[in-house]
């Protein structure tokens, strides 16, 4: 694989595409030639399971070896555009859900978030903390 970021190329075994047996948005079962194969079928990383498999396999298939195997753009714009809607539409239920909690107990407060798992909804506060906590206000370390 060679990254175009760093310009370094590698024949190392573990960073060439392998084939994956994937099902596609039809429902059709599919072996897709992927450099992404630690996010689909029996290899995939535990680490990456909790996002949706439909998730994972868009992935893959952006990660295809052949272009012709990689979605087309209006598939992706389609994808991305009912995701936000589904997403948006999580957010400003668990919000209301929270407004009311909220109001039932004026001192509650919201559990902290597990880092190591992606939560069920993205709220704003997350986004917001995210944010501040990483491109705002980003940690000091030091270059390796």
């Amino acid at each position: 694989m060679f990254n175009a970021l760093t310009l370094y190329g590698t024949d190392d075994e573990e960073w060439q595409p392998q084939v994956c047996a994937i099902t596609m948005p039809d429902g059709t079962a599919e072996d897709l030639n992927t450099w992404a194969p630690f996010l689909v079928g029996d290899q995939a990383y535990d680490d990456f399971k909790s996002y949706s498999i439909e998730l994972r396999t868009l992935i893959a298939r952006c990660m295809a070896d052949r272009g012709e195997d990689r979605p087309p753009l209006d598939e992706l714009l389609h994808l991305i555009q009912q995701n936000i809607a589904q997403e948006d539409a999580a957010a400003n239920e668990a919000r209301r859900q929270w407004q009311e909690e909220k109001q039932a107990g004026p001192n509650k407060q919201k559990p902290p978030v597990d880092f190591k798992r992606p939560p069920a909804v993205e709220d704003d506060d997350l986004l917001n903390r995210f944010f501040m906590e990483y491109l705002r206000e980003p940690p000091i370390r030091e270059d390796p």
